[in-house]
């Protein structure tokens, strides 16, 4: 009888802590709602792309509406940004929670790509695809950054977000540069 009664004191303890509310350890007033990012990054996190596409074997296109399929979201298109240069300038994101880049499948991004490359992959920067006609040059662009994370991105709202209009860029809480 004492086991039992010690077992539902147990069990009580911790369905009470299975409900429990989350504990807020600091809130500055400056939270924002997430919806606001899905907006610039309407393409999916696909952690094994690179895996799926940087091979040599011939890759056949699925036809269906599967959104995990590179087939299906390319040609990957921006209005609003352009390969280019821009000033350096400091930005205050304090909600961007870690470092993006915005790139193309163009020379200008590759050459930065590989400039930059440890950089990126040390610092886990996930870089915005804005432009790729093609599956070869995804592909590219997937061999390039070999390893560092990449997802298709809406570029006319990363432009419009960040008041950027050209690429290849990094973007930190508190940097705009290239």
């Amino acid at each position: 009888m004492k086991s039992r009664s010690t077992l539902i004191i147990i069990l009580l303890t911790i369905v009470n802590v299975v409900h429990a509310e989350p504990i807020v350890l600091f809130d500055s007033g400056k939270t924002v709602p997430t919806y606001r990012y899905k907006q610039i990054l309407q393409g999916i996190s696909i952690p094994d792309f690179g895996k799926m596409w940087a091979t040599d074997k011939a890759v056949e296109i699925d036809e269906s509406n599967d959104s995990k399929d590179p087939a299906n979201w390319l040609p990957v298109t921006t209005t609003k940004l352009s390969p280019g240069l821009i000033k350096p300038r400091k930005v205050r994101f304090d909600q961007l929670v870690s470092p993006v880049c915005i790139i193309g499948s163009d020379e200008r991004s590759l050459a930065w790509i590989k400039k930059y490359r440890s950089v990126l992959l040390k610092n886990n920067v996930l870089c915005w695809l804005v432009s790729a006609k093609n599956l070869d040059e995804v592909q590219q662009v997937v061999t390039a950054l070999s390893g560092v994370s990449m997802s298709p991105a809406n570029g006319d709202a990363i432009a419009k977000f960040f008041s950027i209009k050209h690429y290849p860029v990094l973007i930190t809480q508190r940097f705009i540069e290239q």
